[in-house]
């Protein structure tokens, strides 16, 4: 009994440490195989029925076994509607499962098992939730014989642990595809957007923030935030100061916006506050922090096709959209395009019917103000 404990306690700071980092769980789980006398190994997450398998970790099974169990022998595998029925933590032998006798004459067993002498099993399910379930298993060839009574102690001592790291590891990379859409998402923007701290330090610059860096001599790192003015720079980093106090309540009123440089390279600048109480109350850093919207004008960079496919514009109604974007008026728009005045209020008119708007002046800010102005599309 001491050297199962001795042998769990071993594996156990292993467990955690893959549980943060992803790619040590094949070691783990090789060391686990390794205390148990295993020639094979394999943790997954199993979906609800019909929902098939993903895995975290396969040891010792070649990739084209995985594909394999993956495409068809889910299917046949006589042990999984066992351990879906299993107790969260429970673990039971494969003998204990399935009638060797029965087992033996199985497609699963003469194409699957015996081919990679993976003939001895011993499973659990370490946790469920309305997905599905997470498992693992360990395999032995003919020759070593089922798994003893000391290897299931063993196990019992060590599941538990492989359980809670699993869900940490699942957590985290939940957690991890979550930060990696929505920064895709901030990407798409036009609009530049900064994250940064009280000393106006940027976490966080998406595409459209990077591609404006030069511009008014603005500086978007390591350090803080600058422009190339000292009075602007200034300015800037104190509205970030503001903000990010202001976010965990050390400030009044951190919202505000300014326009720095001449044209045509004037940058227009929002600072807002991120809400603190959306923020879990144990992340700690960065404890005060703000937005940084930045932004050019953006006539130049309107979609135009897309424009068009969204609200169905002929291509001589695009261009008469466009001309008025760019300031002109019907007569400048006639002149430019040799047709009447009349045929250009035409025109007009159904630009408007598509469009939902009543007035010259309401399409150019639909056009340059809109979501399809807001946003990427390469």
């Amino acid at each position: 009994m001491a050297d199962i404990e001795s042998k769990a306690l071993g594996l156990v700071g292993d467990l955690y440490d893959a549980a943060l980092h992803a790619q040590r769980w094949p070691q783990v789980m090789e060391r686990i195989a390794a205390a148990v006398d295993a020639n094979g190994a394999m943790l997954r997450r199993a979906q609800l029925p019909g929902g098939g398998v993903n895995y975290i970790c396969t040891q010792d099974y070649d990739a084209c076994w995985v594909k394999a169990y993956r495409e068809h022998f889910c299917k046949l595998d006589p042990y999984q509607r066992h351990y879906d029925l299993l107790p969260a933590g429970g673990i039971r032998r494969g003998e204990l499962v399935v009638d060797p006798r029965e087992h033996e004459r199985s497609e699963w067993y003469n194409d699957f098992a015996k081919p990679q002498d993976k003939i001895h099993l011993v499973g659990s399910t370490l946790a469920r939730d309305r997905n599905g379930t997470i498992q693992t298993g360990f395999q032995r060839g003919r020759r070593a014989g089922p798994f003893s009574s000391d290897d299931i102690k063993l196990l019992e001592r060590i599941l538990p642990h492989v359980a809670r790291a699993v869900q940490m590891h699942l957590r985290l990379a939940e957690a991890k595809h979550y930060e990696t859409l929505v920064c895709a998402a901030l990407d798409r923007l036009r609009v530049g957007v900064i994250l940064a701290d009280t000393a106006a330090r940027p976490f966080f610059v998406n595409r459209a923030a990077e591609a404006l860096q030069g511009r008014c001599g603005l500086k978007l790192g390591p350090g803080a935030l600058e422009l190339a003015k000292p009075e602007d720079t200034g300015r800037l980093q104190g509205m970030v100061a503001a903000a990010a106090l202001t976010a965990i309540g050390d400030g009044l009123d951190g919202e505000g916006e300014a326009r720095f440089g001449a044209e045509p390279d004037a940058l227009q600048v929002w600072v807002a506050p991120l809400a603190r109480e959306r923020l879990a109350p144990e992340l700690a850093a960065p404890a005060a922090c703000a937005a940084v919207f930045i932004s050019e004008r953006c006539g130049g960079n309107v979609p135009w096709q897309r424009v068009a496919a969204s609200y169905h514009l002929t291509p001589a109604e695009t261009r008469l959209a466009r001309g008025l974007v760019e300031g002109l008026s019907a007569k400048d728009l006639a002149e430019r395009h040799a047709i009447s005045v009349h045929t250009v209020r035409s025109q007009l008119r159904a630009i408007f019917d598509k469009t939902g708007v009543r007035r010259q002046a309401e399409l150019v800010a639909l056009i340059n103000n809109g979501l399809l102005a807001a946003l990427r599309f390469d």
